[in-house]
């Protein structure tokens, strides 16, 4: 369970987030809206602190399953809350690299182990049948969706958490829908419908503060806030 208790952040003097507090359930999908500019992929950066690596700050506290993130390093947070943007980085390696890369970083030698690894992170991320014959082929070939879920499968090999900032195609929502329950997932997503169809949980943004959070049928039948009564009308 991820708990965040009145955090703020920003830049310089200018504060972007505006004393959060809410709670991330395990094994569920978060879906965080609101319009653009709202905050809310600052609000993912700052949930593994990479909101401090771009210059930002964050004050209050971030509980990782009792432990406060302050207290581990940046490297063994990331094992366990990874992300992943909408437009996907692959490493200038080949398909299996991207993964091996990682897993041996992270301690991982013995070759048969990493091949296990591999096959299995990329099937869960639902491309290991679309490229099983290509796994010496430069990652960079790969198509924009085919990236998107290799960055899946490599976050996969080490991370317990995935946020993640998506585009709305259904290999992707099928992924996540079927991983759910052993990993949790936050996603920011302009695209109402797709959080309809996919999130446990709705976070609802405003010009850096959270008005809603609730499951995502009350949200959607029985929004508490104007603004976001305003959005859903244009779904």
């Amino acid at each position: 369970m991820l708990t965040i208790e009145q955090i703020s952040c920003g830049f310089g003097r200018q504060e972007i987030l505006h004393d959060i507090s809410l709670t991330i359930p395990e094994g569920k999908i978060t879906a965080i809206v609101g319009q653009s500019g709202c905050g809310k992929t600052t609000f993912l950066k700052t949930l593994n602190r990479m909101i401090e690596e771009e210059g930002g700050f964050y004050k209050g506290k971030i509980i990782l399953d009792g432990e406060d993130i302050k207290g581990l390093s940046t490297e063994v947070l990331r094992t366990r809350i990874g992300m992943v943007f909408q437009q996907p980085i692959a490493f200038p390696y080949s398909i299996e690299k991207n993964l091996s890369y990682v897993l041996k970083y992270h301690g991982i030698r013995e070759a048969g182990e990493i091949e296990r690894i591999t096959r299995e992170c990329l099937q869960k991320a639902r491309l290991y049948d679309e490229i099983k014959d290509q796994l010496k082929k430069s990652a960079k070939k790969l198509s924009g969706g085919q990236k998107q879920r290799l960055a899946i499968a490599r976050s996969l090999c080490v991370n317990q958490m995935l946020p993640a900032d998506m585009k709305n195609t259904i290999a992707i929502e099928e992924t996540l829908l079927e991983l759910k329950g052993k990993y949790t997932f936050v996603i920011v997503t302009h695209n109402l419908a797709q959080a309809k169809r996919i999130a446990d949980q709705i976070i609802f943004m405003d010009q850096g503060r959270v008005l809603e959070v609730t499951d995502t049928k009350t949200f959607f039948e029985h929004p508490s806030s104007e603004p976001a009564r305003e959005q859903i009308q244009y779904m």
